[in-house]
């Protein structure tokens, strides 16, 4: 079984690439295509893709002679080889000959270091959502199992260079601003959706009358049980899609932690309807999340060099983040930035209040919620994750 990888960017796809692919195949058994990420893209070659990312990954899905599809961003890609144990690497005839692009000739020379067959393909002239959210499931599986070498948290990627300390310091600082948020605590419920590992959890169960916690990851959520055992607390927590979640009970805290970049659009909209049904007039809604700072970025299903794995996450400008929120009757009440991890996305704090009269974008008001009794509310499904 030859695994085969072929990069690309599939900008305007015609039967150039098409026939580019299938030849590709003919030297492989389970074939990979790569498609460059579009900041990258713009970086290499000075213009911005005709056809977003995710619309051309979902493309190239669609052809019966490709397995996966994934994205990247650095055109040296002896990493990604590495990281997806490819066989054979398919480029064009051309691949390694242009002076311009010397992380082509560095590929070249790490599959001859490696072993790695390189295919020749002609030239001619003239995301299945379901396999991201299976990949991100075992993504987020495996981080659980990195739990004793990252104390503060397996669910904190790409912060402070993976410092603990300084992720158990943040740690500390967002509990406060939890707690100082919510006032007394005395006699409140509090809601975490994507509550992961219990990195905030496991300080703020001693604090609140009833905690419940949910999450789609079965082993972040085992070593959230230990943490809050360990501290004598105690929490009920769910395995289950955040965006179609709903019981019972009304909240006076609501906690979305890192969970936004995790979801689409259609997964965002219908959990932030669901927080409605569950959220009591004069609840509180307070938000940590990962935000682009000038214009929205998609990343699909990406390979990350870092993670040495596949990741998918939405990062949203605070207006569209602010946006959504107040469609669906809720307000900012404040905003901060918490830190800085990369040159184009930040970490924010928000803080928002319930209006008086809650609709949805389409004028009409909310029905009244499709109720799970909580001791079966473990709806095993699948939602990303930042």
């Amino acid at each position: 079984m030859k695994r085969l990888f072929v990069p690309g960017v599939f900008d305007v796809f015609h039967v150039g690439h098409l026939n580019y692919l299938k030849n590709a195949a003919q030297f492989g058994d389970h074939i990979i295509v790569g498609v460059q990420e579009d900041r990258a893209v713009f970086k290499c070659k000075g213009v911005k893709p005709v056809i977003p990312l995710a619309e051309r990954m979902c493309i190239l899905e669609s052809l019966r002679f490709v397995d996966e599809v994934v994205s990247y961003t650095n055109v040296f890609q002896g990493p990604l080889l590495e990281g997806l144990d490819i066989d054979v690497f398919a480029v064009g005839e051309e691949y390694g000959q242009d002076d311009r692009y010397p992380d082509q000739k560095k590929t070249l020379a790490y599959c001859a270091e490696q072993g790695i067959e390189v295919a020749r393909v002609q030239r001619t002239l003239g995301v299945s959502s379901t396999n991201i959210r299976g990949r991100l499931k075992e993504f987020w599986n495996s981080r659980a199992d990195k739990v004793q070498e990252l104390s503060g948290g397996v669910t904190v990627l790409g912060s402070f260079q993976g410092d603990q300390n300084k992720v158990i310091n943040e740690t500390k600082h967002e509990v406060e601003m939890i707690l100082q948020a919510c006032g007394a605590t005395k006699g409140k419920s509090l809601l975490d959706l994507g509550c992961g590992d219990g990195r905030q959890l496991v300080h703020l169960c001693g604090q609140f009358q009833h905690v419940v916690g949910v999450d789609f990851s079965p082993k972040l959520l085992e070593i959230a049980r230990q943490r809050i055992a360990d501290t004598g607390s105690r929490a009920d927590l769910y395995e289950g899609d955040v965006s179609t979640f709903r019981m019972n009970e009304r909240f006076d805290v609501l906690l979305l932690s890192g969970i936004i970049p995790c979801l689409d659009d259609t997964q965002m909209q219908q959990m932030l309807e669901n927080l409605n049904s569950m959220a009591k007039p004069d609840a509180t809604l307070l938000v940590r999340s990962s935000i682009a700072l000038a214009e929205r970025i998609n990343v699909v299903n990406q390979f990350s060099e870092e993670l040495k794995s596949r990741y998918t996450a939405f990062y949203r400008t605070i207006p569209e983040i602010t946006a959504a929120f107040d469609r669906i009757g809720w307000t900012l009440h404040t905003h901060e930035k918490l830190y800085q991890h990369r040159a184009d996305t930040a970490v924010w704090w928000f803080e928002l209040e319930r209006q008086a009269a809650v609709a949805p974008s389409n004028g009409k008001l909310l029905a009244g919620p499709h109720t799970v009794p909580a001791e079966v509310t473990r709806c095993i499904a699948e939602t990303f994750r930042d």
